[in-house]
């Protein structure tokens, strides 16, 4: 859920701003680790069209209505991919704080829905898309 995301994000961000003194990387991290959700809503638009209901944006992820879900950024291979290229291009502590955040969302949506999943693998982007990316597909 939302409010546990941003608490996680903002304890996760607030201890990189604690060693890095640095506004810019508690932002990066703030953004890699809560507003990476942006990516439900496309789904939600595909499938709901577009509305301003946010109310019923909530309603339909917390019920698990919506019957495709791409989740762009949800992916473990998109994440490995940018650690990869900050480490190969030696990149500085804002784009870790932004792998971190991106990271620390995506372990907790592993640990937390694992009641919900039937694998860990849904957060494989090719995974999804083996499956067409129908939710049904991986819920318990």
């Amino acid at each position: 859920k939302a409010q546990y995301h941003f608490i996680a994000t903002v304890t996760i961000s607030s201890i990189i701003y604690s060693l890095s003194r640095s506004i810019p990387c508690f932002i990066a991290s703030f953004i890699g680790g809560f507003l990476i959700d942006v990516d439900h809503l496309f789904d939600y638009y595909r499938e709901a069209g577009f509305s301003l209901r946010f109310g019923r944006f909530f309603k339909m992820c917390n019920e698990n209505k919506i019957k495709r879900l791409t989740i762009i950024f949800h992916s473990l291979e998109l994440i490995l991919a940018l650690w990869l290229v900050i480490f190969y291009f030696k990149l500085g502590l804002l784009w870790i704080s932004f792998a971190l955040g991106l990271s620390q969302h995506i372990i907790f949506d592993i640990i937390f829905n694992s009641c919900l999943l039937k694998t860990s693998y849904f957060y494989f982007f090719t995974v999804r898309a083996l499956k067409g990316f129908r939710f049904k597909e991986f819920l318990r």
